[in-house]
Formats: C-alpha cells, structure tokens, sequence
C-alpha cells in the first residue's frame, strides 16, 4: 500500500501526498515504513523515483538561489560525474560561490503572506528572492528521503541511483551556504553516506567536515556533537588542510567540550598524529594551559603520551622535542606563585611520568630530562629549584634498560644523593617539595631502596627537618608524609620503632602540625602492628584533649572514641570506662563526650544518659545502706560498753556523738569516718577498703552530672523534635523523680549542687518550683565582690531556660537605677560627708556593676540572648533606655574631679555605656510580629514597633562630636572641665570613642546601615584620627576603612563620585597612614599591639588597592608618608647610618608602614611601582635621593618578598636621576683656572647616594 502510494505520489508530482508520507514514516504509531519500501523497489523504480526527486530538488534550489542563476544550477547538475568528481571539492564550492545570493526581506510562502526568517542574514546564508515561491519542507524532505535511502544501503558496491548520487554531491556543495535545519539535514546525509562506506564517499565530506567542528565548539555544543566530529576521523585523511580547516582543528584542542570527552581525546590525539598540525596544537594548548582545571591538564597529559605512544617516525620525535620536552623545561622554570600555570604543567606532566614503567617510556623521559633537569637542582632561584626537586622525585626512577649494569646504578646513586641533599635545601619550598616526593619514592619503592639510603632519608626527617623552627609546614609535611608511608606494608615494622621517637610533634607549637600529628595516630590506629598509645600515652592524649583547639579535639575524640565509649560493649563495661575516663582527667572527659555527642544516635545517647543517672541513683542507696549499718554498730558499741568506767563512757558518749553528728551527711565523707571509728576493727576496716567505689570520688561524681549535661543540651535540638518526643519524656521523667534525691545527698558539695541546678533547668519549671525561687534569691544575695562569674553564670543559665529571662532583666534595671540614682541626688559635698555618717547594714545592696555582668552574659550566650529577644524583647528595649542615662553621666562626670559616688565609678559608666551600645546594635531588627486576639491587645502591640538603631548612633555621634571629642584638644576650654587636661578625663573619653566608633562599624557589617550612616562614621572616624589620642584610634579606624570600602562598593556611589567634604573609604585610609606617620616619626615606640595592626593594615591596603585608581592614590601616599619619615632621620643625622641592616632598625614608621608590605607579593609590588613612579615623576630634592638609596639598600638586603626585579627597576630610575645632578664650578676672574667649591651638605649627600647607588648595582648586576 505504501509502495503504491509513494510511486503515484511521484508520478503525479504530488509534493503533498510524498510529504504526508513522509510524515507517516516518522509517527512510531504509523504501520508505514519507507525503509522497507525502499528494498522492495527494483532499480528502475528507483531510478524513475530519484529521478523525479532530483528534479524536485533542482526546481527548489532555482527558486532559493534566484532565477538568474538557474542555468548554472542546472548545468552543475548535469555535470558528469567524473567531470564532478575531478572538481570536487574545491572547484565545486568555487563554482556555487560565483552565484549571486540576492538578499529578501521575507518569504512569501503560497498563501502570499510574508515572513521573515529569524536569525538568517544575507551574510550567514542564500535567501530567497522576493515573490519566488520556495518551499523548504519539499527540499527537507527530499534530504530526509535520501537519508533514509542510504541507511538502507548495506556493504560497498550496492546500487545507488545516479541521480541520487548527483543530489547529494550538489547539496554537498552548497551545505556551507544554507542554514538551519536544511544545513543541518543534509549534514545528517553525508554523515551516513560516510559511514555506510559508499560509493563516492570522498567527494562527500570536506565541507561537512567544518560544520561537524563548528556545531562541537560553539555556545549550543554538545556531547553527540563531539561524538560526530571523532566518527568522521578517518576523514582527515582525505581533506586539504586550508588555513580555515586548521583553525577550526586548533580551536578543538582549546575546546574543554572535547577533552571532557572520551570521543574527543581519541580525534586530538589523532590530530596530533598529522605533522603539519603537531606545532600549532601545540601553541593552542599551551594559550589555555594558564586557565585549565586540574582535571583538564591531566586530560592534555593524556593526549601529549596516548599521541606520542600512536605516532611513529618523525611524527614521533617532534612530539618528544618540541612538545613534552618544552613542557618539562617550562614546568621546571615556570614561576610557582604565577597562577595555575605552575600546578597545571606538573599536573600535565604527571600523566606522563605515571606511564613510566614501561621501558620505553622510561627512555623517553631520561632523554628528555637529561639536557637540563640535572643542573636546575643547582641555580640560585630556590623557585627553579622546587619545580626541578618535584618533576624529579614524579619521575623517579629516571632509568634507562639500554645502559650497562653500573651505569644504571650510578644514575639510581646520583637521583639518591640528589634527593638527600635537596632534604636540606636552603629553601624551605625546596625542603617541602623535596619532604612530599621522597615520602611518596618511599612509599612506592620501598623494597627497591637500600636500607641505607632509607636510614639516612629518616635520620635527616627526626633530627633536622622534624625541628625545623624557620618553617612550620616543613615540619608539617614531615608528619603527612610519614602517615604517607604507613600505607606500604612492608614499611610498617620499620615504622613501628621509628613513630615513638616522633612523640614530641603532638605538643608542636602550631596547630596545623598537631592536626597532621593525630591524622597519623588515626592511621596507626588502623594497623595492627603498632598501637597508638605506645606512640603517645593516653594520660598526654587526655592533657591535649583538655587543653587544645577544637580541631585537635575533634580528631582526638575519634581517635579515643572506642576506647572510652565503645557502642557495641555492655552497659557494665561501658559505665566502667567512662569512670575511668573521668578520674582519669575530668576536663578532658568534658571534651569528650561534647564532641562524641555528634557522632552518637540519639537512642543510644539517651540510654547512656539513664544509665548514669541509675547507676548515681544505686550508688546513694547503697551510701544510705552503709550509713544506716554503721549507725547500727556504733549504737550496739555504745551499749556494750555501759559498764565501763565513767572516763571510758564519756569517751563512748563522744564516739557515738560524731556518729550520729556524721548521719545524714554525703557519701564521700562516709570512708573518712569509718577510719575514725577505732573500735569497729581491723576486719572491717579491711571490708571498707574492698568495697570502696569509684563513686567515692567526688570529681567522678562531678564529671558524671557534667556528662549528663552536656549529652542533653548537645542533644536538645534533637530531643525537641515531635518524632523524639519519647525519649525527652523518658528523661524528664527519671530525672525529675531522681533530683530531689540528687540533691538532698549532694547538698553540701558546691560543685555537684551548680551542675545539678543546671540539670534541673532543663526540665519544665512545673517539676522543680522551689528552684526557680532559689535562683533569683541567690543572685539577689550576691555581692560586689563575686566577680567570678561561677558565682551567677549557672544561676542566670538556670532562668534563661525555665525561660524567666524577665525576672534578671527586672533585676538588673533595678541595680542599674540604684547606680544612676546615686550619681544625681548628691553634690560632691555630700557624698563626702555621707561616708562619716551612720548607716543601717542592708542584706541586699544593689550591685550596679554586676548588673552590667549579668547583662552581659546574656547577650554573649547564645541561647540567653535568644530567649531575652523572642518573648522579652520590650524589656530589652526598656533596659536600653535605661543605660542610655549613662550617656548624660558620662557627660556630667567629665565636669568633675571624681567619681560621682561609690556605686557609680568611672568604671562602671563605661561599662554602661558599652552594654547600651551592645543592646542598640543588637536591637538593630525590628521586634517579631505578633497575631492580635482582640481589639484591646492589638492598642496594645502597636506601640512596639521596630527599633532604629542607626537614629540611636546618629544621636550618640552628635552627642560625642559635642561632648567628648574636645576633651581629646590639647586646649583647655572654661575652667569648669578640671579634668580636661588630666588622664582620667582623656581616658573616659578615648574609651567610649573606642566603643561608639566599633558598635557602629558591627552595624556596617551586618548590612544594617545606609550609605548616609556609613560616610557620617567615616568622617567621624577621620577627626578622631587628627586628635591628641590618635595612637588609639588606629586599629578601629583601619576597620572602619574596610567595611565602609565594601559597603560603598556594593550600595554607594563608585570610587571617584563622592560630594565634596565627604569622607570617603580611601580619604580615612590615608588620613590613618598619616596618622601613624606623624606620630611614629617622632621615635615613639611601637603601640603594644603593633603585630595586630600590621596585619590589619595589610588586610586593608590588599582589599581597596584591587582597581589601578585606587591602588596609585594610596601608595603614592605611602611612599611619600615613608620618605618624610626616612628624610627626618636624615636630617637629624645629618647623613645615613651606616648600621642600618633591616627594615626594623630604620624606625617604628618604616618599621610598621614598609614591613607590612613585605609580607605580600602584590603590596611589595605596588610599592615599588610607586616608589619607581615618584623617582621618575616627581621633583625631589637631594635629601629624598638619600633617602630613598637609603630604603633601597635595606630592602636589597632585608627585601621580605620584595621582588628583585622590582628594586632593579628603582634602582635604575634612582641611578639615572642621580646621573643628572651637575654640580656647579665657579670660575675665576682671570677666566685661566678653576676652582672648586667648598664641600656642602649637598655634595655630601650626593656622594653619599651615589655611594649606595653604585653598591646595589653591583649588588644587584646591574650593567
């Protein structure tokens, strides 16, 4: 039926019918299969079909290129094939590109309407002309039918119509003219043509080939795109190789689409296999080497081995020379801290060097090697050095199977040596790199290595580079590395005699060398040869664990872990370590199980929790027992002795008088007392002691009640989850049936009694009432003096979570009002004569500056400040109103020559002060909202709006512009501010700036401030710099210098728009920069924490000089800021010191300004661009050019990680400087002789200069 169908279809010319079947092959629901029409239909069928097809074709292709052009359509068609064939393809392609495409606005399609195509352009593809009447799905579907010819087609030699033959040379021909899906069909046509090897499939590929490219490499490329271009390969055989073609080929080798391919490697590697291709690949690889990946590198390695081991010949030796062995002599002399580049190149090499077992491959890497691998392991650059040590312990063993027998040992003995000696390189990198490859040789190559050569590779690592003081990731890469090599078994025993000798890494001063340190025990601990605590002891690991860093805590609870709490043991055993663990070290056990508690499950959590408390519980029963036993035999002693003599029954009236006092009292005294009680004898006694508990001890006690608590809170999250709702029921129900008991036996033990308070306060307030009423008495009774903060911190914990967090904030307001009130009521008189007064002793003082410690607490607690801001938050709001009294009291004490009384001192004023600035920035978010129940509430709720803090610090700016700033004037305003000249005064006042100025840099950090707010605290910041008190004001300042830097960068306006007189991020900078140039010029020594404020200037200066702008501004700055401080001392001394070695002896301002630029590659290198910069641009004097030879020189000598190029470069502009400096000659009056001026200054100081000048360049090599 089909058949049919399909042939009248062609006979009438029926373009619909032919579509419509078409269409019907294509529906996977349609019965109809041309395919198998096609093999049904004899040869002269076909012919007529094609023939007719070819004609529909032709009439389609006429209409697409123009009507002018249809003869020469119709000529190329009716070329014979030979005459074709000899054309194909270049002549082909000419001949379509003679025919004139003519540009349309649109396509009529046969209804008259227009349409424009979207996306063709006249420059991309033929268009229709205008008023043609061209129907591309008659022409895409003669394609399709073509295609679906072929694919029938099986074997070289079958049958193909002549015309069909004709149809696809010429759509071949015009394939890089068309466009869009028809460009696409008729790729899909020649693709199958060539892979179903037929006739003239040669003529069929060279202009689909850079199509197949093109698709791969572009936006919209994919993995099948890839895929198509490597199945054509062979296709390249037979291509001409234009300039073009071989754009495209280079373009895929920088594709990361074909090397994230397997398909796509097998076709780069088969480019590289063509000669005239190899050098230019190779240029495209090494263009996008810089910004490869990691894995993207290793797959290039890939290609450079899998190419050179499939080449032969030429191809092959070109590979080797130019291409891998340029790879290796740029890996070795490529800079390390220049990008990726470095890391990209041995990661590329790698994949080489990790095929060298085979012998040829071994060859091949020596050969390369040899010319220059050898003698970089000995140049001066320690970077040249470090890439050569790595490439050669990758490589290891160079070797070659066509030397000699001694030649082969004489190359193993020289790469031993070279090892050996590199292990003690001058550089550290060269140490470090030399430290990661031998572990690794060792590693792989134990059994082939000489013992001896492994002894003194060990002595070097335990007695040298194991102590190495001058860099700490030398000795941590020691420790890796030995971990490293415990995964070679047979290195093991070894190992086992030399890791205990290692003991003393566990206490290493740096943290990153303990964490590799316990890494390695938890390798051993994995082996059951050597056992880790015969490496460190478990007392030692216990002391670390209570003293070190959580991350070294962490490791250390995993190393310990089933030692001490082995989940699969039985509750007895379980138990009975952990008591061991707790007399053993308490504090260490409180790590413990603070860390062990992430990894347990909750069930088992729980269990170990009811497990302590049963077996405390057991424990007082069993105290109870023995009390109540004791008291027995004390009264039978009592009553056998009532017969004796009065002196005898007194002293027996005695005995069982401390009996009956000791009733009643903890167990722990229990054993005490029996060994008093001299007349129950000697058996007893001796029963005692075999009974005695662990338990006895009250730190075991102490540390079980701690191990509950902190199992609970690290769980509670968990707990309070519905589907746990089981187990937190479990708990609370046995650990509120056991409190009373816990305290009433522990009631005298404080310890015990705090921890046990806390425990209580996780369970509902409803189980333990008279609690709760016991806290807040007690931190009512507190005293002034109890400034320990165990005196209140569990008390305060205890409340926050019965969630009573009111009862301390009403607390504390009351202290707080007492204090204010005590300032405001008295005259200065008064509070003298009510000292001498008398006084009734009240029990309950208020307590002000504890108020403000309580406070305190609760905002650094996390869980304290979330109950105080969710369900009291208008109690926090009232208490910021409160301490805001402090603000006016401050003012009002800076007019006084004392404190303004005994409850509120200086002291505690700025301890207001900083609490209420702590509460405004933490108030910062409005208050939660709340849904209204009625009318009445909802008047209620709308007073609590939300807090604006910024109003808050705007006022506070204001109030400190007015108040405190003019205390920090060297000038005396009125005679009413007594202290304005004294330190008190200027002390209060740099303290609450200090405060004022950080609160409000936290709120720019937390992206709470606006762009007004920020340059307000930015100009503020810059007048406090240009105070009296500047010295304190740096480290804040600089702070606020990079956080408005990164606010105005994100919200304001950019660099370079702000209005005049506002202060902005790079203005605040340089007045700092200026600030401490100015104060340190003046030979004052260094601020205590001169360290901090290095690193924070370097942190400031890397952050805003990352655009050119900015970077020229403020290190023009700083270079003028460093001369005027180096020209001062010149000017002092009249000339330069000649003991001037370091950075450090020039003075605190070079010191702080000059050092911090030595410790960074890119701040070393915009100094001395600006320093090169000022030589060349600026007028200077004399004076400067000493000054700055004298800065050149130091730095020659103490140049940190400034480059040496660097200081060439200045040291070139300061020369040529120098070099045109004339110095006058006065001639005399007779005009016959000259003489000399008398010696100046200037003079001096130029000879000086050139002195230093002429030294660096022969210092340096410069010509």
């Amino acid at each position: 039926m089909a058949k049919q169908l399909l042939l009248t279809a062609i006979d009438e010319g029926n373009h619909s019918a032919f579509l419509d079947l078409l269409s019907q092959h294509n529906d996977k629901r349609s019965m109809v299969d041309l395919g198998e029409v096609l093999t049904e239909l004899s040869q002269s069928q076909l012919d007529k079909v094609w023939t007719e097809l070819h004609s529909w074709a032709t009439d389609q292709l006429n209409k697409l290129v123009g009507g002018g052009e249809n003869e020469e359509v119709n000529n190329f068609a009716k070329e014979p094939s030979e005459s074709r064939q000899s054309k194909e393809p270049t002549q082909v392609q000419e001949e379509l590109n003679q025919m004139e495409v003519v540009e349309s606005e649109g396509i009529k399609d046969q209804t008259g309407n227009t349409e424009q195509p979207s996306g063709h352009s006249g420059e991309q593809g033929v268009q229709p002309n205008e008023g043609e009447l061209y129907n591309e799905s008659i022409l895409l579907g003669v394609v399709q039918f073509a295609t679906l010819h072929i694919s029938t087609i099986k074997g070289f030699g079958t049958f193909i119509p002549e015309k069909l033959l004709e149809l696809a040379v010429l759509l071949h021909g015009m394939v890089s003219v068309l466009e869009g899906r028809l460009q696409e069909e008729i790729v899909t046509l020649c693709e199958t043509w060539w892979h179903r090897e037929l006739d003239e499939r040669d003529c069929l590929i060279s202009n689909v080939l850079p199509i197949l490219i093109q698709m791969a490499i572009g936006k919209s490329g994919r993995r099948k795109n890839v895929i198509a271009v490597c199945s054509v390969r062979g296709a390249l055989d037979v291509v001409e190789f234009d300039e073009s073609l071989v754009d495209l080929l280079a373009a895929c080798v920088a594709s990361p689409r074909f090397i994230s391919v397997e398909e796509g490697c097998r076709w780069l590697c088969e480019l590289f296999t063509r000669q005239m291709l190899v050098m230019r690949l190779h240029r495209s690889i090494k263009a996008v080497l810089p910004e490869c990946t990691r894995d993207q590198s290793a797959k290039y390695g890939e290609i450079y081995f899998r190419a050179w081991k499939k080449s032969t010949g030429d191809v092959q030796q070109m590979i080797e020379e130019s291409c891998i062995q340029d790879l290796m002599y740029a890996g070795v002399h490529v800079d390390p801290l220049a990008g990726k580049l470095s890391t990209n190149l041995h990661h590329l090499l790698h994949q080489i060097h990790r095929n060298k077992q085979h012998h040829l491959v071994q060859r091949m890497i020596l050969k390369l090697y040899n010319p220059f691998l050898w003698r970089s392991l000995k140049v001066a650059n320690g970077y040249v050095r470090m890439n050569a040590t790595g490439l050669l312990c990758d490589a290891f063993p160079l070797s070659d199977s066509t030397c000699t027998l001694e030649e082969r040992q004489e190359l193993s003995e020289r790469q031993y040596q070279t090892i050996i000696s590199l292990l003690t390189d001058p550089c550290h990198l060269v140490r470090i790199t030399a430290i990661k490859g031998t572990c690794e040789i060792l590693k792989n190559y134990w059994l082939v290595i000489p013992s001896q050569v492994i002894k003194t590779i060990f002595q070097k690592f335990l007695t040298e580079l194991l102590r190495d003081s001058s860099s700490a990731e030398v000795r941590i890469q020691v420790v890796k590395g030995l971990t490293l090599i415990l995964d070679n078994n047979d290195a093991v025993p070894f190992m086992k005699e030399v890791l205990p000798r290692i003991s003393d890494s566990f206490d290493d001063i740096s943290v990153s060398v303990r964490v590799a340190f316990v890494h390695l025990l938890l390798k051993v601990k994995l082996l059951k040869i050597i056992k880790y605590w015969t490496i460190v002891p478990i007392n030692h690991l216990l002391h670390g664990l209570e003293d070190d860093v959580p991350a070294v805590c962490k490791l250390l609870t995993q190393l310990l872990l089933n030692s001490f709490h082995p989940t699969q043991m039985a509750d007895h055993e379980l138990l009975q370590r952990c008591l061991v663990l707790l007399k053993e070290n308490r504090a260490a056990a409180r790590r413990f199980y603070q860390y062990a508690s992430r990894t347990l499950d909750l069930q088992s959590t729980v269990d170990f929790i009811l497990l302590i408390c049963l077996c405390v519980r057991n424990y007082i029963h069993s105290q109870e027992l023995q009390h109540a036993r004791l008291n027995e035999d004390r009264e039978e002693c009592g009553n056998s002795n009532a017969d004796q003599p009065a002196s005898s029954r007194q002293s027996g009236r005695k005995g069982s008088s401390s009996g009956r006092n000791a009733k009643g009292k903890k167990g722990s005294r229990v054993q005490n007392e029996n060994k008093e009680n001299k007349n129950s004898g000697a058996k007893d006694a001796n029963d005692n002691e075999e009974d005695s508990s662990p338990l006895d001890n009250p730190t075991v006690i102490g540390g079980l009640f701690d191990t509950i608590v902190i199992l609970w809170s690290a769980n509670a999250h968990r707990l309070a989850q519905s589907q746990n709702s089981k187990y937190l029921e479990a708990l609370r129900l046995k650990v509120s049936k056991n409190m009373p008991i816990f305290f009433k036996f522990f009631k005298e033990n404080k310890d015990v009694s705090q921890t046990l308070l806390y425990l209580a306060s996780f369970l509902p307030k409803t189980l333990v009432p008279t609690l709760v009423g016991h806290c807040l008495s007690r931190l009512r009774s507190l005293q002034q003096d109890q400034d320990h903060e165990d005196s209140y911190v569990t008390y305060i914990n205890a409340l926050c979570n019965w969630n009573r967090v009111d009862d301390v904030l009403e607390l504390a307001t009351d202290w707080l009002m007492e204090g204010f009130h005590s300032a405001t009521v008295t005259s200065p008189k008064e509070r003298r004569l009510s000292r001498r007064g008398v006084h009734f002793h009240q029990t309950h003082s208020a307590q002000p500056s504890l108020a403000l410690r309580l406070i305190r607490h609760i905002l650094q607690h996390p869980l304290n400040k979330l109950a105080a801001l969710s369900k009291n938050r208008s109690l926090v709001e009232d208490l910021t109103e409160t301490l805001k009294v402090s603000r006016d009291l401050l003012e009002e004490r800076l007019n006084h020559s004392e404190a303004l009384s005994d409850l509120c001192t200086d002291k505690f004023l700025c301890g207001a002060w900083s609490e209420y600035l702590s509460l405004v920035a933490v108030l910062h978010n409005p208050a939660p909202e709340k849904p209204a129940v009625n009318e009445g509430e909802e008047e209620e709720e709308e007073g609590n709006a939300g807090f604006n803090s910024i109003d808050h610090l705007h006022h506070s700016l204001e109030w400190a512009t007015r108040v405190l700033l003019p205390v920090l004037s060297s000038e005396e305003v009125g005679e009413k501010r007594k202290l304005r000249a004294g330190d008190d005064a200027r002390r209060i006042s740099t303290e609450a700036l200090v405060l004022l100025v950080k609160t409000c840099n936290n709120l720019i950090i937390i992206g709470a401030a606006d762009s007004e707010f920020v340059l307000n605290v930015s100009g503020f910041t810059d007048i406090l710099l240009k105070s009296d008190a500047c010295e304190c004001f740096w480290e804040v300042s600089l702070l606020v210098t990079l956080e408005a830097y990164q606010y105005m960068k994100v919200y304001g306006k950019p660099y370079g728009e702000a209005a005049e007189g506002v202060t902005m991020p790079t203005d605040l900078l340089k007045s700092c920069i200026t600030s401490i140039a100015d104060y340190l010029s003046e030979d004052r020594a260094l601020p205590k924490e001169a360290e901090k404020l290095g690193k924070t200037l370097g942190m400031v200066l890397a952050t805003l000089c990352q655009t050119r702008a900015i970077q020229n501004e403020v290190f023009q700055h700083l270079t003028a800021m460093i001369l005027d401080c180096l020209c001062t001392k010149v000017e002092k001394m009249q000339g330069v010191d000649s003991a001037v070695k370091t950075v450090e002896d020039m003075g605190s301002c070079v010191r702080i300004l000059v050092g911090v630029c030595q410790s960074s590659l890119k701040l070393s290198a915009y100094l001395m661009e600006a320093l090169t910069s000022f030589i060349k641009d600026s007028a200077i004097d004399i004076t400067v050019i000493v000054a700055i030879s004298q800065l050149l020189k130091v730095l020659s000598q103490d140049s940190g990680k400034v480059s040496r190029y660097s200081i060439k470069q200045s040291v070139g502009a300061i020369d040529s400087l120098l070099a045109s400096i004339l110095f006058p000659v006065p001639i005399d009056t007779c005009g016959e002789t000259e003489t000399p001026l008398p010696s100046t200054i200037y003079e001096e100081y130029a000879k000086t200069a050139r002195e230093m000048v002429d030294d660096l360049k022969s210092t340096l090599g410069i010509v």
